[in-house]
């Protein structure tokens, strides 16, 4: 029998809680984003918006975050506060590559991206992570109906292919020329 699956003392339990509570934390956040970002594509939708363009903002305000979605006239399309955002949290957010994936798993990890091809907009789309400055930091999502955006997959799996393709072309060259010989 196994006994270190046994041996539980009150640190070992401590520790795990420490190491299951960030993880809990930023499952409720997830949650957070993903509610905040329905709402906002459901009021996008009840008022007829055309949008071609969708900025996200996180702001702190008297030590409590929120998220702001507004629309490409910079009008705030909704305001909410983040749900149990910890302090270790505050750090990651204010990291624009940890908020930028935080973003990303949300859009692209749920139902949400259904929900962004549902509204009416014009010409692309784009769903923009933007500073306190409207400056883009990064780009979420870009939805284009009159054109394929090929994601990044798309061209690994082209390259291999084509390396294959030139190795295999490349094979029989060099079998010919030897069987000329």
């Amino acid at each position: 029998m196994n006994t270190r699956y046994l041996c539980y003392s009150a640190k070992n339990v401590y520790l795990w809680e420490q190491i299951k509570k960030p993880m809990a934390a930023q499952e409720i956040l997830k949650q957070s984003l993903h509610d905040v970002f329905v709402t906002a594509l459901m009021k996008v939708q009840t008022l007829n918006m055309m949008l071609s363009d969708m900025y996200v903002q996180i702001i702190e305000e008297s030590d409590n975050l929120y998220i702001v979605i507004y629309d490409d006239n910079d009008s705030e399309i909704l305001k909410s506060a983040l749900a149990s955002v910890e302090d270790w949290q505050k750090g990651m957010l204010d990291n624009n590559t940890n908020m930028t994936e935080l973003l990303t798993d949300v859009v692209f990890g749920t139902d949400l991206i259904d929900l962004f091809n549902e509204i009416d907009y014009n010409g692309p789309f784009s769903l923009l992570y933007v500073d306190n400055n409207m400056e883009v930091l990064s780009e979420i999502l870009t939805i284009d109906k009159d054109n394929i955006v090929i994601g990044d997959e798309f061209w690994e799996k082209m390259d291999k292919e084509l390396d294959e393709f030139f190795e295999n072309l490349m094979s029989d060259i060099r079998y010919k020329k030897t069987s000329d010989l």
